[in-house]
């Protein structure tokens, strides 16, 4: 198995990694690294693109015949709250987008039990009447499969006369988890993941494209979401016709599996990043902000996520109905800006992703034409004569101004001689200056003409050179104006966006939230604070966590006034209700512990004959917690787990936890049926803060053993660089030496038997 270096190494070739790698990824990637590789394939595809459109939703009923366990949707006929649309409000709600400037119509919504395949083809012809131009995406392929099977044809003939119909591409809804186990607890009488993936086929074969999804965050595991991913990525190289991927996020409000709560930011940026990396051929990932919420969304664009849905325009209750924004609404402007406060360029497009300019209208009209022609004078109307140009007369007042009569001179009187003498010395230097001057003028006027002869010569050249050779002088003519443009758009990048300025993230983790904002504002970040813990031992106020996090390994670099989210203690320990958890697995126990705030004391296991790892019971301080129980505890207080196992698997494996933090820890040891003992750090952790990098060097229990449910593992921490590499070099050795022995006892075990039948 190749460790996370040489992974990410692969990832940044632009290499396909496997189930195993995206898994390895998946538990002990950093946040941050997960980040630079999703954006770094996002870039290989789509560049600083990120797409919307404008689009709406018709959800023609939500009465289904189907009882999905996680759907806050569903309604049955009759019900208070159900909606159903005859086929003249289908229409009537087409017209009045009639003028509107959308581009898509998606069309989905519960499998009404009289809906047929005609029924859904007549809703697509009357859509597409009131709205020729627009594209229309419709129906999942739960719903495809149930009309088609309903119709007994094919479901290639289905999709034809849907497509006939006027239908363009296929959303990817309905997917959930592919795992059949895990589908027939959460949707047991939707169509199989194989009848889903064979819709999507037949369609990507007709040349039909389509999207496709996962619903993650409720009881699935890692392995089982990988498995999911693997399967769309298969059908992708067979047959290729996905558009882009779509992660739903599981919301927890109004149905069967509320008590499960939700998984955290954390959770939908690795799942985000995860699709951009393994679904190396799917050319787009779709942050759905209607499920995540703003500011969520804005943060998935960093970890590869190229595309954010559309305007939506409060059209769709999917969402709402499960606790999202109650009002699912985004104007064009509203979308572009938060595309460019991540950073990146908003595009919009079409249904097929092409890219859509406005301003210039493709249908035909009547233009000017750009050589006008002289308009006809009348034959009656004679040309008019210009009138010959009249030079300024001059006036004859100024010919015969009357001069003001002389008085009569008084007599001179004769100068002498030495006198006269003066004065003919004086008119003869006179006479020499003026004569230097004319030929001074003479030889200037010669100069200027000469320089006005050169400059003829040389414009004469250059014209004669661009008649001589045209082409050459357009390709040159062209290379300056380019050149030009280059560096145009290069000052105006500099100065509109600050394009190539970045800022290295500091380590806020440790700080007072006040120092916190004070380095960010000499730093030009923005301080978001997302989240709150109580930690007893940490003071109130101190950042315990951020996002994106710093790197020991290198900077962690973003753009001036960047968003920087952080998860502070609280000032006061914070009460909360205690959450009835019993009576469901454990796993969905913890998760709905870790959301309120509380974590687990101790695992008791009790043998059971008929389920293992299902909460029987439930204690806090000594107190047994039932349905009705109404109370408030502290936040990080402990709750005892009575939890069931068979006879037959009293005994379980012992994880692997070295490199792991301590939350990843013991996470896996409630996962594996063990408890947590004695936590022991070495002499690098020196503080509370450190205490939150610090990793597993060593465990009490040997990995791979197995031991009885309930027993106590005992975890020791390090933030020593160097020992940590060691142990999980120790570690993977470890792990190899005992494949291998299992595989040579399985070995050995297959040579008896055959000897036994011999």
């Amino acid at each position: 198995m190749r460790n996370i270096s040489e992974i990410a190494d692969s990832v940044r070739r632009g290499e396909r990694i496997s189930t195993d790698d995206a898994l390895t990824l998946w538990r002990e990637a950093p946040l941050w690294l997960l980040g630079e590789l999703a954006t770094e394939r996002k870039r290989r595809a789509s560049g600083d693109k990120v797409f919307y459109n404008r689009n709406v939703h018709l959800e023609p009923s939500n009465i289904c015949l189907f009882n999905c366990e996680f759907c806050s949707f569903r309604r049955r006929e009759g019900d208070a709250d159900a909606w159903y649309m005859s086929l003249d409000e289908v229409e009537a709600r087409a017209r009045e987008l009639q003028g509107s400037d959308i581009t898509e119509v998606h069309i989905v919504g519960g499998v009404h039990p009289k809906h047929t395949l005609d029924t859904y083809c007549e809703m697509i012809r009357r859509v597409k009447r009131a709205l020729p131009h627009v594209a229309i995406k419709a129906y999942t392929a739960v719903e495809i499969f149930y009309m088609i099977r309903l119709a007994g044809v094919t479901v290639v003939e289905g999709l034809r006369k849907l497509v006939e119909a006027g239908m363009e591409a296929i959303p990817g809804g309905g997917a959930e988890i592919f795992d059949a186990e895990l589908r027939s607890k959460i949707c047991p009488e939707k169509c199989s993941a194989e009848e889903w993936l064979a819709v999507h086929r037949a369609a990507h074969n007709m040349g039909l494209s389509t999207n496709c999804t996962m619903l993650y965050g409720h009881i699935e595991t890692l392995e089982q979401r990988v498995d999911h991913l693997d399967r769309l990525r298969k059908l992708q190289d067979e047959a290729p016709g996905f558009d882009a991927f779509i992660p739903l996020k599981y919301r927890s409000r109004n149905n069967r599996m509320s008590d499960i709560g939700e998984c955290s930011v954390e959770e939908d940026m690795r799942m985000m990043a995860m699709s951009r990396i393994f679904l190396d051929n799917i050319p787009h990932i779709k942050a759905y902000w209607v499920a995540y919420g703003r500011p969520t969304t804005e943060m998935a664009l960093a970890f590869g996520a190229d595309d954010i849905d559309g305007t939506i325009e409060d059209t769709t209750k999917i969402y709402s109905m499960a606790g999202a924004d109650s009002a699912p609404r985004m104007s064009v402007a509203e979308l572009e800006a938060l595309v460019r406060d991540a950073g990146f360029t908003p595009v919009e497009r079409d249904t097929h992703y092409n890219e859509v300019k406005r301003g210039q209208n493709t249908e035909p009209k009547v233009t000017k034409q750009l050589t006008p022609q002289p308009t006809p004078q009348p034959k009656s109307a004679p040309k008019p004569t210009p009138a010959p140009k009249q030079e300024p007369k001059e006036e004859l007042k100024i010919e015969t101004k009357t001069e003001p009569k002389a008085e009569p001179k008084p007599t001179a009187k004769k100068p002498s001689l030495e006198q006269q003498i003066k004065e003919e010395m004086k008119q003869k230097e006179m006479t020499k200056r003026d004569s230097h001057a004319i030929k001074s003028g003479d030889i200037s006027r010669k100069v200027a003409k000469e320089n006005k002869t050169k400059d003829a010569s040389k414009r004469d050249a250059i014209f004669g050179f661009v008649t001589r050779h045209p082409f050459t002088a357009n390709v040159v003519m062209m290379g300056v104006l380019a050149l030009a443009l280059i560096i145009a758009l290069y000052i105006g990048l500099l100065s509109g966006t600050r394009h190539g300025k970045v800022i290295a993230v500091p380590d806020f983790r440790g700080m007072n939230i006040i120092d916190a904002r004070h380095i960010a504002d000499v730093t030009d970040l923005n301080i978001i604070v997302r989240d709150s813990i109580f930690d007893v031992d940490l003071p109130g106020g101190t950042v315990v966590d951020q996002l994106p996090r710093t790197s020991d390994v290198r900077d962690v670099t973003v753009k001036p006034g960047r968003k920087v989210y952080l998860t502070i203690n609280a000032y006061s320990r914070r009460m909360v209700d205690v959450p009835y958890v019993a009576k469901q697995t454990l796993r969905q126990a913890l998760n709905q512990l870790e959301r309120e705030g509380l974590t687990v004391q101790k695992i008791i296991y009790e043998s059971d004959l008929t389920s293992t790892d299902y909460v029987l019971r439930q204690l806090v301080d000594g107190r047994e917690v039932h349905p009705e129980s109404k109370f408030k505890v502290a936040v990080g207080t402990g709750v005892t787990l009575h939890v069931s196992y068979r006879s037959e698997e009293q005994n379980t494996t012992v994880p692997r936890l070295v490199g792991l933090s301590f939350a990843q820890a013991k996470s896996a040891v409630w996962d594996n049926g063990l408890n947590i003992g004695k936590v022991v750090y070495d002499e690098s952790v020196e503080d509370i803060v450190m205490r939150r990098k610090a990793k597993v060097y060593s465990q009490s229990l040997r990995q791979s053993s197995s031991v009885s449910r309930g027993s106590e593992l005992s975890l020791y921490l390090t933030c020593d660089e160097e020992l940590l590499e060691t142990k999980r070099c120790e570690a993977e050795t470890e792990a190899k030496r005992i494949e291998e022995e299992r595989r040579k006892a399985e070995e050995a075990a297959l040579e008896a038997m055959a000897d036994a039948m011999e």
